[in-house]
């Protein structure tokens, strides 16, 4: 076939796909379950923030906070694969944030 921008699109595209599909089970039912649990405790941190009467904008900045520290340390990380403890950190805090920004949607602000 010819080298077309569309077959290298295509190439590059399996070369990103190829490691998710081909990882186990195990691992890819570990890093959805952490994706999920951190929407799930993030949201019910939130609703149970709202409930009270302190001040929640500080809570809030304190787990945006932690949400940073752990990308800076994936970031700064010294080995050149990540670990699966990691990449479950990193899966907890995406769904952590997914659920901050839904909040916000939820809440117009």
């Amino acid at each position: 076939m010819q080298k077309t921008k569309f077959r290298n699109f295509l190439e590059s595209f399996l070369l990103f796909i190829k490691p998710i599909i081909s990882d186990s089970w195990s691992k890819r039912s570990i890093l959805i379950l952490s994706l999920l649990s951190g929407f799930y405790l993030t949201n019910n941190f939130i609703s149970f923030l709202l409930d009270k009467s302190f001040n929640t904008l500080f809570l809030v900045i304190v787990l945006l906070l932690f949400m940073e520290l752990s990308i800076r340390s994936l970031l700064f990380s010294k080995f050149k694969k990540i670990s699966l403890i990691l990449q479950a950190v990193n899966n907890l805090r995406i769904g952590s944030t997914y659920a901050l920004i839904l909040e916000a949607f939820k809440l117009g602000s």
